[in-house]
């Protein structure tokens, strides 16, 4: 995939957690795009920028720091760089410029390998896009745009295919921690929540290689 295109993903997926965590109309400013550079050129994974992001309002809502809006990716910049150094302590002996592509694609391919060998039945939905990935994971030469693509569908089964009560409970936590919101922009955020859940719950490996 041409570089252009790459970080374009990296930018995107990053504006759109923010969008469903901020809970409002959000565009990237010429800050917030020279912040995200910085990530991206730091060699910060996609994974980790998104947990650092979600460790940023979490501690946000236990403050409940009334008239002070996150208005700006910056407010995230701590908990960001926090969460990458102690993925970077968990990857003590990895080169110290990241793994190669070609590293990547290995560890892709093994989770990817894992998911389908121990696949649950919830998510017995997702065995033909994981089964289409591995074989793009296997070809001499991967297409990263593909696996971005299944990625994104990956995320929209999940959306079609959880249960009544996972989104509920969802639903539930989202009033409760965004009141006052409206009902698209909880509707965003629930979206949000939903896939990571299931993500978390199943062991769903993302295929991106910005993910990694």
């Amino acid at each position: 995939m041409p570089r252009k295109e790459n970080k374009s993903f990296y930018f995107q997926e990053i504006a759109r957690a923010f969008f469903g965590l901020r809970g409002a109309p959000f565009v990237l400013s010429s800050t917030d795009m020279v912040t995200i550079s910085s990530w991206e050129e730091r060699g910060i994974p996609l994974r980790i920028v998104l947990e650092g992001m979600e460790r940023a309002f979490e501690n946000y809502r236990k403050r409940a720091a009334r008239g002070r809006k996150m208005s700006s990716l910056s407010f995230c910049q701590a908990e960001i760089l926090r969460a990458f150094a102690e993925f970077r302590d968990r990857g003590v002996g990895r080169a110290e410029k990241g793994e190669s592509r070609e590293d990547k694609r290995k560890r892709i391919k093994v989770e990817v390998e894992r998911f389908l060998k121990l696949l649950p039945a919830e998510a017995g939905f997702l065995g033909e896009v994981y089964r289409e990935a591995l074989a793009v994971l296997s070809r001499k030469e991967v297409s990263e745009e593909t696996l971005e693509r299944l990625d994104a569908r990956t995320e929209v089964l999940i959306a079609k295919q959880a249960d009544a009560a996972d989104r509920t409970e969802v639903e539930r936590r989202v009033r409760a921690d965004f009141p006052g919101r409206s009902a698209e922009e909880l509707q965003g955020i629930c979206l949000l929540e939903l896939v990571k859940r299931w993500r978390k719950r199943y062991r769903i490996p993302y295929l991106s290689f910005y993910y990694y």
